[in-house]
Order: C-alpha cells, then structure tokens, then sequence
C-alpha cells in the first residue's frame, strides 16, 4: 500500500487489514506510516511500515520485494502515493515533469511488474491503482503536469489488464474524496468532508480485492461519496474533412 500514512493510502489500510490483509504500509514520511502501522496493530490487525520515497520503477520493484520478505506474499497491490505541484503548463521542465510521472507513474509500473508474475504463479492476485478525473477531464489551469502523470496511469492501467493471469486483475479508482489535497477545492461544498469521505472509496478498492468482483479487470471506476461509475473510452463518429466542424 503506497502513500498510506494520510488520507485515502490511510483508510484503504485500514479498510484491507479490518478484512484481514497483513498490509505493508508505504509512506515517504515514515512517522505517518508508523502511525498507520501502530493503528493497524491496536485494532489486532497485522502491519508493516516502510518509508521509501517511490519515483522510479526499481523503488517500485523494491517496495514489492520487501512486502515479500515482510509479510511472506503479495496478493493485493494499492497504488496510492501522489503528488501535485501546480506550474502553468509554459513553465514546465524536465524536473517538473519527472517529479509527478515518476510518482505517479514510474513507481506504479514498478510495483506492478514486480507484483504480476508473483501472482500469476499463486493464481491470485488485485493491483489497483489511482488515477483522477482531472487526468481525463482537466477542469483547472497550471495542472498540466499532474494531468498528464494520471492520463497515463490510466492507459498503463488498461493495458497491464490485457497481460494478467487467471486469478489477478489490474484496476483503478479514480477517487473525489476529502483530503488534504483536495480540501481546498472541496471545502467550499456544504457538508463535504461526510458526503465525500474516504471510507467510500475504500469501500470500493476492499470489493475490487474480493473474490466476488474477481471477474472485474481493465476498469477505472469513478468513486463520489457513495456513488460509483465507470469511465469508458469512446471515439465519436468519423466524418469527411470538409464536415469536421460537426464533430467539434
């Protein structure tokens, strides 16, 4: 479980080890892992901390090897950890770009790949992983970069579903929940922080972990409060050149 030490990482915890999971709990700032680890135990569950900052593919591999060697096996893999750092999209650099795909994205490939040949050998297996609405309909300026780091989350997500084995399935939630990323947006909704709680969206990642929704695999599911839908791809009729004006 990575960026678990606040916020959703925290409540997805939470929610995976009430059901009886032995989470590893990953956050870069490891006294909030800690926190999260010590809560785990006194409600008699079993966890792990790790403070590795994720940014490239290898943290990512390395972060699956210690839950191996922590916890014995990898069954369930939540990518949380995020970032966002707004820039106008004229001011972007190569710092600042890296910067979020290598959190968003580099660390998720990482985990992913190391995680998907353990649990095809075992037959069983959950990645999911976190992308945004922003990523796929940028509502605010100077996000350029975040947008960008979720839009390709998504498609490794549809992708990485296609390589899977019998058993494991790869998914992703695309969360509005309150936190302290989001509480300055969602602050000025009357009654947000119970209407859009985190404990709905890990409602959803504990059912995608189930066996029952087993047969769910290459989905992006929207999680707003205790509402849920599935963002699909769909391409628009295709037109003659001289008729594009109509499809605008």
């Amino acid at each position: 479980m990575t960026g678990a030490g606040q916020g959703l990482g925290r409540s997805h915890a939470l929610a995976l080890a009430a059901e009886g999971a032995a989470v590893l709990v990953n956050d870069v700032d490891a006294g909030m892992a800690s926190a999260t680890v010590h809560e785990i135990r006194e409600a008699g569950g079993e966890a792990e901390g790790d403070g590795i900052g994720l940014s490239t593919v290898a943290h990512g591999a390395a972060l699956v090897e210690r839950a191996v060697e922590s916890l014995g096996r990898v069954d369930i893999v939540v990518n949380n950890a995020g970032i966002s750092r707004p820039s106008p999209a004229e001011d972007l650099d190569d710092p600042g770009l890296d910067l979020h795909l290598g959190v968003h994205l580099r660390a998720t490939v990482g985990t992913t790949a190391a995680a998907l040949p353990l649990m095809r050998a075992q037959g069983y297996g959950r990645v999911i992983n976190t992308v945004s609405g922003h990523g796929l309909e940028p509502l605010h300026p100077h996000s350029a970069a975040y947008a960008a780091a979720k839009a390709a989350v998504f498609g490794f997500t549809r992708a990485a579903a296609l390589e899977v084995g019998e058993g494991t399935t790869v998914n992703a939630v695309a969360p509005l929940a309150y936190t302290r990323m989001s509480e300055a947006y969602l602050s000025r909704i009357e009654g947000a922080e119970a209407r859009y709680a985190t404990k709905h969206v890990s409602l959803v990642v504990v059912w995608l972990c189930s066996q029952e929704w087993g047969g769910v695999n290459g989905h992006v599911l929207r999680v707003e409060g205790e509402m849920i839908g599935a963002y699909k791809v769909q391409a628009g009729p295709l037109v003659a050149f001289d008729r594009v004006s109509e499809i605008l």
